[in-house]
């Protein structure tokens, strides 16, 4: 079995669009409006940290994404797991 390791963090809502197309890129995975639009309506759903959307950018790895809505500070919650065996993957996700 595969092992994964997740990295969890924050960023400002006005950074997420970006944050998700450069780790696509990294994945090699073609990240277009339809998975932009799947991220809008994850927000939408998620409420005060109490729920969470996940999504998978399967490329040449795959790559889970999930986020959680913090509405008072504009700011999304996220976690990125990625498998275990990609040290330069996590340096750069982490990075980002």
């Amino acid at each position: 079995m595969n092992q994964v390791e997740r990295l969890e963090g924050w960023l400002e809502r006005d950074n997420l669009k970006g944050f998700l197309l450069m780790v696509s890129e990294m994945v090699e995975y073609r990240f277009g409006s339809s998975d932009w639009g799947a991220f809008q309506a994850g927000l939408e759903l998620s409420d005060q940290g109490d729920t969470w959307f996940d999504y998978p950018l399967v490329g040449r790895v795959s790559v889970q994404v999930e986020i959680s809505r913090f509405d008072e500070e504009g700011d999304v919650e996220i976690k990125v797991s990625l498998p275990a065996g990609e040290p330069c993957l996590r340096e750069r996700v982490r990075a980002v």
